[in-house]
């Protein structure tokens, strides 16, 4: 009777901004990991993920060995074949060459033409494009992240809330949170904590925000946003 062998596992342990669990997992799926569960924090959530060990070849790590071994042998006899002749060759004597026959050669070398450094133009400004907190987090949350990539720009008016959860991250920026749908969700904005100062629960602001990269423990994740320009409005 043959017995199944028991399949080992890999574990991968993947922390997200609250309310970015949905793209988190798609995108760590699409790598080829299996969800296994998720713990929900004030602030974070940690998902677990493994996939299957990939079983280690030893049939063909030994036929390797073996025709290594076999080349190591062949280049072995070959060299000590070579050896004699190369000793045999070695008592003859050439004639020194007389002063007719050493041909000096001059060589010229063509002055290399100043080459103009090329200056290439400044890329143009990334389009900011307008759009509601709500909006932005939905296409975050949705599978590929709605189309959006990393150094994609937004305007966005919306209203801080929940200043209490408002602190340094584990990447050492600081961040601060966007209503959303009513004060179900949140968006995370990484922000100046000197801009931070005077705001509050209820104040509003207008951003510029680009889509970025930030890692957390080691991870490297996109998805994150950074504020690049904030006003306040009255």
């Amino acid at each position: 009777m043959t017995t199944a062998t028991a399949v080992k596992y890999e574990t991968k342990s993947v922390k997200t901004v609250r309310g970015m669990e949905a793209r988190t997992r798609a995108k760590v799926e699409k790598e080829g990991w299996e969800f296994v569960s998720q713990t929900q924090g004030t602030v974070r959530s940690e998902m677990i993920f493994r996939r299957p060990k990939p079983a280690t070849p030893w049939k063909l790590i030994g036929i390797g060995l073996c025709l290594f071994a076999v080349l190591f042998i062949g280049v072995r006899i070959m060299d000590a074949v070579a050896g004699g002749d190369r000793s045999s060759n070695s008592a003859e004597t050439f004639p020194s060459p007389t002063p007719s026959q050493v041909v000096t050669t001059e060589f010229q070398t063509a002055p290399s033409e100043a080459r103009t450094p090329s200056v290439e133009p400044a890329p143009a400004n990334p389009l900011v494009k307008a759009i509601t907190v709500d909006e932005l987090l939905d296409k975050l949350n949705s599978s590929q992240s709605g189309g959006i990539k990393v150094g994609d720009q937004f305007r966005l008016t919306g209203e801080l809330f929940m200043s209490d959860l408002w602190r340094t991250g584990a990447n050492g920026a600081f961040y601060v949170l966007l209503k959303a749908h009513g004060g179900a969700n949140d968006l995370p904005v990484f922000a100046d904590e000197s801009d931070a100062s005077g705001w509050q629960d209820g104040t509003k602001v207008q951003m510029v925000v680009e889509m970025g990269e930030a890692t957390i423990n080691r991870e490297t994740t996109d998805g994150w946003l950074r504020a690049l320009s904030v006003e306040t409005i009255p």
